[in-house]
């Protein structure tokens, strides 16, 4: 197995120059980065992480907490995430931590005694532990008091969805909220009531308390069991309207004809159901990219540029939203 020291002598560098290089903490020339790779290639010189932590106080480990990875929206996010950081010579370690929080400190606690070089998450751990001595993005449900995120803009995408509804002539909108406690989805359920009240349109809000679909199968049947005659539903993710599809299927009400429905995500299935889901696209893997570089780059002592990045999200018109001039 080749060392450090095989290396400098074949790339004709200094150790340390060979050492910065690998460790990424310190200037190193395009031209001796060059002569690394090519040296590291040559003898297929494979870093001792363990080694490097100890002597940089950092492990090449990032870790990526998610709330629930059986939701299809977060795969995608950490795909991005993890396809980044592996191009860095960094591992990611992966934790479900749901909404359980016992379990989310014991993430953590193994990520601090690994000295990881950073955590991505879901949930800003720093409102509760603000003295935590390392870095961190929040992604999705990035907080007012959160230092460092990635999330999409929700409060455009929230009024996008009631605007594509009401053109297509909603006049009884049932506008479904996810768990409050996620900010994002609380700044989409907010924008799309406040375009509702400002076109006039009735509407109802109605909260639901889980992203399990079976779960929110049973809150979509007891809110379509109440005969409110909602010719609209506002879903505040992918997950969410698919399960109220079903349930509409259920009944024998036709989509979009007697019920139209929009999501929110746009993930992968989506398209693939019937009818296929109209929604508002979001980039998970965008997100999780970002938030990798931007995890990196705090890791690493690079300028920050944006400590905040939102991202654009757009409509994405299939077949479960009426068509002007066809209701």
């Amino acid at each position: 197995m080749a060392t450090i020291k095989q290396v400098a002598l074949e790339a004709g560098l200094s150790k340390s120059t060979v050492s910065r290089f690998i460790a990424q903490n310190g200037y190193v020339s395009d031209e001796a980065r060059k002569k690394i790779e090519e040296a590291i290639k040559k003898l297929n010189f494979t870093p001792n992480l363990s080694a490097q932590s100890l002597k940089t106080k950092k492990n090449q480990l990032v870790g990526l907490l998610l709330p629930d990875i059986s939701n299809p929206f977060f795969p995608m996010l950490a795909k991005g995430a993890e396809e980044f950081l592996k191009e860095k010579g960094y591992r990611v370690m992966l934790g479900n931590i749901g909404e359980n929080h016992q379990s989310e400190h014991d993430y953590l606690k193994v990520l601090l005694q690994s000295n990881a070089a950073g955590i991505i998450s879901t949930h800003d751990f720093k409102e509760e532990f603000p003295d935590l001595d390392i870095p961190s993005v929040i992604v999705d449900r990035v907080g007012h008091k959160s230092n460092y995120g990635v999330f999409s803009d929700n409060e455009s995408g929230g009024r996008l969805a009631a605007k594509v509804i009401v053109e297509a002539g909603a006049k009884n909108v049932a506008v479904v909220s996810g768990p409050l406690n996620a900010t994002n989805i609380n700044n989409r359920f907010k924008a799309s009531i406040a375009y509702l009240k400002e076109k006039k349109v009735d509407f109802k809000a109605l909260y639901s308390q889980s992203y399990d679909f079976e779960e929110i199968q049973k809150e979509a049947r007891e809110v379509l069991a109440n005969k409110e005659n909602f010719d609209s539903i506002i879903a505040p993710s992918d997950i969410h309207a698919m399960a109220y599809i079903h349930e509409i299927h259920r009944l024998d009400k036709k989509i979009p004809e007697e019920i139209q429905i929009i999501g929110y995500d746009d993930i992968q299935m989506s398209q693939f159901i019937y009818p296929a889901l109209s929604t508002i696209h979001q980039s998970a893997y965008q997100m999780g990219l970002e938030a990798a570089q931007l995890i990196y780059k705090i890791a690493t002592d690079q300028p920050i540029e944006k400590s905040k990045i939102e991202l654009p999200v757009h409509y994405v018109a299939r077949e479960t939203i009426r068509q002007k001039g066809k209701e």
